[in-house]
């Protein structure tokens, strides 16, 4: 095996590890970033709003959904 043919080979695999770590994170740590950050956003909105409780969980899951869609996600 040839020098030229190990660099490949070393080349080859960092760009598959590389592109698995952001595909990890990309399918799986995003969007549970994204969500516990909606939550919390969603949480605060409903907190200063003084209202019973069916309109404040309507305004929550609006908000929230609405964070979910503005980040990309769908649910």
């Amino acid at each position: 095996m040839t020098n030229l043919q190990k660099w490949f080979l070393i080349v080859a695999m960092w760009v598959v590890i590389l592109f698995s770590i952001s595909a990890f994170y990309w399918v799986l740590v995003r969007p549970v970033k994204i969500r516990k950050m909606c939550a919390e956003k969603a949480r605060q909105v409903s907190e200063k709003t003084k209202s019973d409780l069916s309109n404040m969980l309507e305004i929550n899951r609006a908000i929230y959904l609405d964070c979910l869609r503005c980040n990309g996600i769908d649910k």
